[in-house]
């Protein structure tokens, strides 16, 4: 290429007046790609010839990363005819690293036939610094312009956040390059702003509007033009500056109109709250009031405002009668919030007096300078008296907690892992515990062994899932506390977890005793009717069983010899663990006849503490004289005939339970059969004289007729039958089922059971019978040992009346509930219990069964236990409810769940109590439920409501009446009641039932 530009320049008409340029030429071959530039411009740049490559690449790569794409873009549209001339502003880089501006012109050399052009050509033209600062200038220039305009569109849009969106999407594009191609897409919340025709891109740059650290919407800006056009760094800023700001325009707007609608509540609120609210200024001047204050004050509202508050509000005290203070000034004085004293009663313009209660606060400006006083007071007539009709029924169920048979702690904890004790309540059985000394220390320090049992785990399952547990007795050991505990774990709402606990040692002692005994029992008879029976190891064994069974100090048999004198046949030490065998004598005549006069007529002698006996009795002294101060005899009887004693000893007092009798005297009356065992033969008589003399109660029963085929002496005086009468009766004159019992006994096997059989005086006494199989003259006869039990059965029963006293306890604490609740609403008093029978006599109609007609019931007293959270000014509440208050109104099944899901009450009440405002089209509240999806008892809960609200008189109507409430659910039968429990309804008022239960 020529080192003379003056050609190009010339041909390009081009004006070059008052520029300071070096100009060096270029030229372009499309046809080859390549692309020349003469050597002074290479020299001016530090290149030599061989450095810069004549091709289209060499040239790229000396532009300016920024400015490449752009350049290129200028000079293809000009060749490919979108735009009339070229001309491009870039930076290349130098050999010594610095960025050199220059600006290229240039035009079209050469043309193919078509007109296209394939040579183009110009000059390269250095600028000055000048000139940099003047190109540096109109892009802020541009960049300024765009800033302005923006400005002016969030002026003329003031707060409304989409117009300044929708003119953005418009404006911002003429910030870039190539705005035509721009398109912008901004998305704020739930709205999308777009550029008219936007095409979106795979080139596009995006920034984030941001409140804080929420991202809140985003500022996207998409080029859709020539393909190698990526976006300049400057314009990266202007969008990130944009984005930024946006986004605290954003913020600002959306504050605004929170405080506009925080403003607007505030007046509702203080305008329709049941409290009466006052402002004063500065100077004690009346600025504000609202309804509720109009009406206690008695004035219309524009004779309060502008008066000083002591000439509109006189109060004094309700037990002198003497003014008092209104704490205006002594709020403006103090800066501090100031209440009214107790007993402080209001003075109406009109005359009615109302108790009050109330707190004055100051109004404080930022700067601290206080600008007036809030004067904040209400009624509190009702309270006053529903107070006290509160603290009466406090009272009784304190009462009632205080005297429970168990046991209660109550726990606190802050992570579910660590509790402590907030209380303690030792109760009648329960554990115990000094109350004060507890409180706050940990249940471990309490309780150190309560880790090694399944209370701890189920006191933190309970804490986490709010499900109540009842855990099975557990055995508690810390060395100083021991025995069995039965728990009960539920959490309260306040997140407090609490165990009602019950001492069942003696029970499970009892039940395992019982275990023992029976299977003890039923161990030796075997030993008794086994071929290899021997009398002395029998003996042995009986008497260990005995000793081992009732922890005794020492177990024996005394037998009674020719010279009518006790040896001790057998003595068992049991600490010991040893049995001595004839161990000598133990009374001589003297004391063998005393010893008999004691033991005669007894089946059990038993002493508990034989210093508080006779001491003059030479059975008791001689007691004494060896140190035994507790003795348990059973008398050994073969025909009647005392031959001897089975005896428990006692080296200190010892009560003797009725269970522990019992036993010793069934192991008495299965030693006197093995000692008649021995000595009769194995043959039938053996057996009959073993039946005739035997001191336990015998029958033998013809398993196939139930006829009474025998029985012995004691058998007969106890029934009051002579022998022979015995023998014409059957099973059935004395008791009834007892064959049917029996039936299965003749394949070998033995059974015990309880029946009920008549005496001949017409006495029914309750019995426990053995039954066995037994051969005699070649036929399968029944053996039937008959024990007396009526005594027994008469303290079970006494135990199944005190579980029937303990559900109506349950009851009577499930309506103090039902009256704590009304007692908060006095205009609803009685609402519950005559719902609850209403809808139990429905659920009994409806042939509900006895469990689910007490569900029913038990709701029914609980149904609104959820309006004890809700404000009782809203409860009572003479005008309309706004929509705040009613939402409250509506939560109350939700709350009343909540309360009654902690507590067992042996049913589903607490969904129940949920859904009782459901309807059948599902317009109820609060789970919008339908048809069969509502409990049938939340149903009847439902229509029961009805019926009763409309019929009683409520604060914001009168009744309605009986006969509108029936139109009211007739009418709606089907569409809101349940049609079965309207037409049940309707039955039973139309029979007479009375609403109120006069």
């Amino acid at each position: 290429m020529t080192e003379n530009t003056g050609e190009y320049r010339d041909s390009m008409e081009m004006d070059f007046t008052g520029r300071n340029f070096e100009e060096y030429a270029w030229e372009c071959d499309l046809a080859n790609g390549v692309i020349t530039f003469n050597q002074g411009w290479q020299k001016r740049l530090g290149y030599s010839a061989e450095a810069v490559k004549p091709g289209m690449d060499g040239w790229k790569s000396l532009i300016h990363p920024d400015d490449r794409e752009r350049t290129i873009k200028s000079l293809m549209d000009y060749i490919e005819g979108r735009l009339e001339k070229y001309e491009a502003i870039y930076r290349i880089k130098a050999r010594d690293g610095k960025d050199v501006w220059v600006l290229s012109s240039g035009k079209a050399l050469r043309t193919d036939k078509s007109g296209k052009i394939t040579r183009v050509g110009g000059v390269q033209r250095l600028i000055s610094d000048i000139e940099t600062v003047e190109l540096n200038l109109r892009e802020r220039k541009k960049e300024l312009e765009f800033f302005f305009a923006f400005s002016k569109l969030i002026d003329d849009c003031g707060d409304s956040l989409e117009k300044i969106c929708a003119g953005l999407t418009e404006l911002l594009p003429k910030a870039f390059f190539d705005s035509e191609h721009t398109g912008v897409e901004i998305v704020y919340r739930d709205g999308v702003y777009s550029s008219k025709n936007l095409l979106k891109d795979s080139r596009f740059i995006r920034k984030p509007l941001k409140r804080d650290v929420e991202e809140i919407g985003s500022i996207s800006v998409y080029y859709s033009g020539y393909r190698d056009v990526r976006f300049l760094s400057e314009e990266d800023r202007v969008l990130s500056s944009i984005a930024e700001r946006l986004g605290k325009i954003a913020i600002r707007i959306e504050n605004s109109k929170a405080l506009k609608e925080s403003e607007e509540l505030f007046k509702v609120t203080l305008a329709s709250v049941g409290d009466a609210v006052l402002a004063t200024d500065a100077f004690g001047i009346v600025t504000f009031v609202n309804g509720t204050s109009c009406e206690m004050l008695g004035l219309e509202m524009q004779k309060i405002l502008g008066r000083h508050v002591n000439s509109v509000m006189h109060i004094f005290n309700e037990l002198t009668g003497e003014p008092a203070e209104i704490p205006v000034d002594r709020v403006l004085s103090s800066g501090r919030k100031v209440g009214l004293a107790n007993h402080t009663c209001l003075k109406s313009e009109n005359g009615k007096i109302y108790f009050i209660a109330d707190a004055a606060s100051p109004i404080v400006m930022e700067n601290g300078e206080i600008v007036g006083v809030v004067v904040n007071f209400r009624d509190v007539t009702s309270e006053k008296e529903r107070e006290r009709r509160i603290l009466e029924s406090e009272e009784k169920f304190r009462h009632l907690i205080e005297n429970m048979i168990g046991g209660m702690i109550i726990l606190y904890s802050d992570d579910g892992m660590t509790f402590k004790v907030r209380d303690i309540k030792s109760g009648i059985s329960g554990l115990h515990f000094d109350r004060e000394s507890v409180g706050g220390k940990d249940i471990g320090e309490v309780l150190p062994a309560i880790s090694s049992t399944s209370l701890s785990a189920a006191i933190e399952s309970v804490w986490e899932s709010g499900k109540p547990l009842a855990l099975d007795p557990i055995y508690y050991d810390d060395g100083v506390l021991k025995g069995w505990w039965e728990n009960y774990i539920y959490r309260l709402p306040s997140g407090d977890v609490v165990t009602l606990n019950y001492n069942v040692t003696e029970r499970k002692e009892l039940e395992e005793f019982q275990r023992l005994s029976h299977s003890n029992l039923v161990e030796l008879s075997k030993s008794v009717a086994s071929r290899n029976f021997d009398l002395q190891s029998f003996m042995e064994k009986a008497v260990e069983t005995v000793g081992r069974m009732l922890r005794v100090d020492r177990a024996g048999i005394y037998m009674l010899n020719e010279n009518s004198e006790f040896d001790i046949r057998l003595l068992y030490e049991v600490s010991a663990d040893k049995i001595s065998s004839n161990a000598g004598r133990a009374m001589d005549q003297k004391l063998a006849e005393k010893y008999l006069s004691h033991i005669k007529d007894r089946r059990v002698l038993s002493i508990e503490n034989v210093l508080e006996e006779n001491i003059e009795d030479l059975f008791i002294r001689s007691l004494i004289d060896v140190q035994v101060y507790g003795i348990l005899d059973i008398p050994l009887r073969i025909k009647g005939e005392i031959i001897g004693s089975l005896y428990c000893d006692m080296r200190g007092p010892r009560s003797w339970s009725y269970e522990e009798r019992s036993f010793a005297a069934s192991v008495g009356d299965i030693l006197t059969m093995a000692l008649e065992e021995d000595r009769l033969v194995r043959s039938e008589m053996r057996y009959r004289n073993m039946f005739e003399a035997s001191s336990a109660m015998m029958v033998l029963i013809d398993p196939d007729s139930g006829r009474i085929v025998d029985s012995n002496p004691v058998a007969c005086d106890f029934y009051g039958y002579g022998r022979e009468e015995m023998r014409q009766r059957y099973t059935s004159h004395l008791g009834l089922g007892d064959l049917e019992m029996m039936s299965d006994i003749k394949n070998g096997r033995s059974r015990r059971f309880t029946t009920r059989h008549l005496l001949a005086g017409g006495e029914i006494r309750d019995l426990e019978i053995f039954v066995g199989p037994v051969e005699i003259d070649g036929k399968m006869l029944l053996n039937c040992i008959v024990n007396d039990i009526t005594d027994r059965v008469n303290a079970e029963n006494k135990v199944r009346e005190t579980m029937v006293e303990l559900e109506h306890s349950l009851k009577d604490t499930v309506m103090l509930i039902s009256k704590i609740v009304e007692a908060r609403d006095p205009y609803t008093a009685g609402h519950q219990a005559n719902v609850s029978r209403l809808a139990g006599e429905i659920a009994e109609k409806m042939g509900l069964d006895k469990k689910r007609v007490q569900w029913v019931k038990t709701a029914g007293m609980l149904h609104d236990i959820g309006k004890v959270s809700i404000p009782a000014e809203i409860l009572s509440k003479p005008g309309k409810l706004n929509e705040l208050e009613w939402s409250l109104i509506k939560n109350h099944p939700l709350l009343g769940r909540e309360i009654l899901s902690e507590v067992h009450l042996g049913g589903p009440i607490s969904e129940i109590v949920l859904q009782h405002h459901e309807k059948m089209n599902g317009s109820g509240y609060p789970n919008g439920l339908k048809g069969e999806e509502i409990l049938l008892e939340a149903r009847i809960i439902a229509v029961a409501d009805v019926i009763e609200a409309m019929s009683s008189h409520r604060p914001y109507r009168a009744s309605r009446g009986l006969e509108e409430a029936i139109r009211e659910i007739v009418m709606n039968s089907g569409e809101l009641y349940d049609p079965a429990v309207v037409k049940a309804c309707i039955q039973i008022l139309e029979s007479g039932f009375n609403l109120s239960g006069k």
